[in-house]
């Protein structure tokens, strides 16, 4: 976890994913098929990131 803080402090203010912050701190990206759900599309992404796995979704 600590490693993980480290590095995303070093892109806290980028306002575009670039190909050297994407590999430095996304191991990979999983996109499921696209569903419909009262009407409209969605799609789920999960992004598992490096030094930590997956970060749980928050939802209120």
């Amino acid at each position: 976890m600590r490693t993980f803080i480290s590095e995303i402090r070093q892109y806290a203010t980028i306002t575009e994913l670039n190909e050297t912050a994407l590999h430095r701190l996304i191991s990979k990206i999983l996109i499921g098929e696209v569903r419909k759900v009262d009407g409209q599309k969605v799609q789920e992404v999960k992004i598992v990131y490096n030094f930590v796995g997956e970060i749980p979704e928050i939802t209120e």
